[in-house]
């Protein structure tokens, strides 16, 4: 199977989560329940196990190249962001910059790579240690400065802890006991399809006439076509493995964050703004993701 028919078929499941938000399957509680059963439990379990694998040195080299590749790329997107838009208010120019830096690599990301290729998931973990990390930081801090900034935040999240735990075992050489890794493989093979149910809830209620700031159009085509291919270029351009340049391409293809959304709320951006514009360009990656995908 291609990569595009698998990325078709998660969509197709994203457009599932669709119908059972408009029969009323997910409410508001569901929807929260479910996010925070994939944030906190499956992702990390998924992490966990797609790092089981023999230690090999070149594997650790190329984690490390995607980790700083991709550092690169986010800070690039945060700044060329707010340099772009610098006529805009402050607490929309602080949640475009976000929606721009980061984008939606764990709930829709992390399931397109194990589609793609499961063997990649160690390199999908290195960019959303990279994520994770920025945008707790500096992220934050482009709302109300320094003082917002929280390292100790970013180093407490679930996913950065399995990541750290995983990353060990693998350096270690350490297989966990196969009672154990089947579990977390069956806990985690949950991530896919609840992540894409998630994503398709989001996308109901969406109304055309909501969208006559052309800032949603130029801030979805930056994330979906014009960023991802930018960061396509400049890879071909490097000698690196293409497992590390396919992983880093496919997850900066996904549509904007849903973190943004949250981080705005907490800190004064715009963020109605941030929630239309997050549903709004998951809605067209459903046509991107898949053409992208014919450059891999």
């Amino acid at each position: 199977m291609s990569i595009t028919e698998q990325v078709i078929i998660l969509f197709l499941v994203v457009l599932v989560g669709v119908v059972c938000r408009k029969l009323g399957y997910f409410n508001d509680a569901t929807i929260h329940g479910v996010t925070q059963l994939v944030v906190n439990i499956t992702l990390p379990c998924v992490t966990i196990y797609n790092m089981q694998r023999p230690f090999d040195t070149q594997v650790l080299v190329n984690f490390l190249l995607t980790l700083v590749l991709t550092a690169v790329f986010i800070l690039a997107a945060l700044f060329g962001t707010m340099f772009l838009f610098r006529s805009r208010p402050h607490a929309k120019l602080a949640v475009l910059a976000n929606l721009q830096g980061f984008s939606n690599c764990g709930f829709m990301g992390y399931p397109i790579i194990l589609a793609v290729n499961p063997d990649w998931m160690i390199y999908a973990v290195a960019y959303n240690i990279a994520f994770i990390f920025i945008s707790w930081t500096v992220g934050v801090s482009l709302y109300a400065g320094k003082e917002n900034m929280s390292v100790k935040r970013a180093l407490l999240n679930p996913n950065v802890i399995s990541s750290v735990i995983g990353f060990a075992l693998f350096c270690l050489n350490v297989t966990l006991p196969d009672i154990l890794g089947q579990t977390l493989s069956l806990v985690g093979g949950l991530t896919t399809p609840l992540s894409m149910l998630l994503i398709g809830t989001r996308l109901v209620g969406l109304r055309p006439r909501e969208f006559a700031d052309p800032d949603y159009h130029i801030t979805s085509a930056l994330r979906l076509i014009v960023q991802p291919l930018l960061v396509f270029a400049i890879l071909r351009m490097l000698p690196i493995a293409h497992e590390v340049s396919a992983t880093i391409f496919l997850l900066t293809a996904m549509p904007c964050g849903t973190l943004t959304v949250m981080q705005a709320e907490l800190y004064g951006g715009d963020t109605k703004f941030a929630a239309k514009v997050v549903a709004y360009s998951t809605l067209v990656a459903l046509v991107t993701v898949p053409v992208m995908s014919f450059l891999l």
